[in-house]
C-alpha cells in the first residue's frame, strides 16, 4: 500500500507533494524551465550503463539549492516522532554543532523519499538530476568542463565519518555550484533520485519525462562522495545500490514539479 500511494503521488503530483502551483518564488529551490537537453555519455566517454547519449525532453521542475542539512533533518524529527537519527552526527535527536551545516548522510532511498515527500516535494528523477548538472551546454562537471579540484568539490577522502570536518557545509565551494546556483552536486555525499537502477535503461527509455524501470533491486546514486575518485564526480555519472542500508556516504535533495516558474515579482 505505501508503494502505491507514493507512486501515486510521485506520477500525478497532486496536492502539496509535488507540483508548484502559483504564489511566491520558492525560497532554496532552483527553477528549470521545460526542454530538451542531451543525457547520458557518447561511445568514448563514459561508463557502458551511461550510453547512448541522447536528447531527452523534461517538464520544468525546481531542485533544492542545497544537499538537506543536519539542521534541516533535525527540524524534521521534531515534527515526526516515528523517525530516528541516522548513522552518526548526533546527541540524541539533536544535531551536533560541528554536523548542523553539513549534509545528513546514512539515509535510505525510502527514508529520502519520505523527507521529501513530508516536505510537500519529491526526489528530483535521474533526469532532472542530469539535467540540473549538465545545463543545456552539456557540462561534464557541474561547474563547467574543467577537471575536479579541491576548489570545485570535497572528494578524494579517506575513511568513515566520525565528525563534521571531513564534510563540507551544504553552501561550500563556491567554485563548484552550477552556473544556475545548485551547490554540491559533486561530491560532499552521494544523492539518491527516484528511479530504479537498470545498466540497460538507456537504450529504450523514453524521450519524455524518463522516470526510470517499473521495478528494480537498486535505486540510483548520483554525484559521488567525499571519498569518490575524480570520475564518479562527472554529471553522467550512475550506479545503484542496495536501498535497504543506511550507507554511510548517501543523502539527498528534493525537487518540486512545476511548467511555469512562480515568482514575486
Amino acid at each position: 500500500m505505501k508503494f502505491w500511494l507514493l507512486f501515486f503521488t510521485f506520477f500525478l503530483g497532486s496536492g502539496n507533494h509535488s507540483t508548484a502551483h502559483g504564489g511566491e518564488a520558492i525560497e532554496g529551490m532552483v527553477f528549470f524551465p521545460p526542454g530538451e537537453f542531451m543525457m547520458g555519455s557518447d561511445n568514448v566517454t563514459g561508463k557502458d550503463d551511461e550510453h547512448p547519449k541522447r536528447p531527452v525532453y523534461l517538464d520544468g521542475f525546481y531542485l533544492d539549492q542545497y544537499e538537506v542539512s543536519g539542521k534541516d533533518f533535525e527540524i524534521y524529527l521534531e515534527k515526526y516522532s516515528n523517525e530516528h537519527p541516522t548513522i552518526t552526527g548526533w546527541y540524541g535527536r539533536k544535531v551536533k554543532p560541528d554536523m548542523a551545516d553539513s549534509p545528513v548522510f546514512g539515509l535510505t532511498w525510502e527514508r529520502c523519499q519520505n523527507y521529501c515527500l513530508r516536505n510537500g516535494k519529491r526526489l528530483p528523477t535521474e533526469a532532472e538530476w542530469e539535467r540540473a548538472a549538465s545545463g543545456l551546454e552539456e557540462r561534464l562537471y557541474p561547474w563547467g568542463n574543467e577537471e575536479p579540484s579541491p576548489e570545485h568539490a570535497n572528494f578524494g577522502k579517506c575513511c568513515f565519518i566520525m565528525r563534521g570536518s571531513i564534510l563540507s557545509p551544504v553552501d561550500g565551494y563556491e567554485a563548484g555550484k552550477t552556473p544556475e546556483g545548485v551547490y554540491n552536486l559533486a561530491g560532499n555525499i552521494a544523492e539518491w533520485v527516484y528511479d530504479w537502477y537498470d545498466r540497460n535503461y538507456y537504450k529504450d527509455s523514453p524521450y519524455k519525462n524518463p522516470r526510470g524501470p517499473e521495478s528494480g533491486e537498486f535505486h540510483v546514486i548520483r554525484g559521488g562522495a567525499w571519498n569518490s575518485l575524480p570520475v564518479y564526480l562527472r554529471n553522467a555519472s550512475r550506479y545503484g545500490y542496495d536501498d535497504a542500508k543506511d550507507y554511510y556516504g548517501i543523502g539527498c535533495r528534493c525537487a518540486l514539479s512545476g511548467t511555469t516558474k512562480v515568482n514575486n515579482e
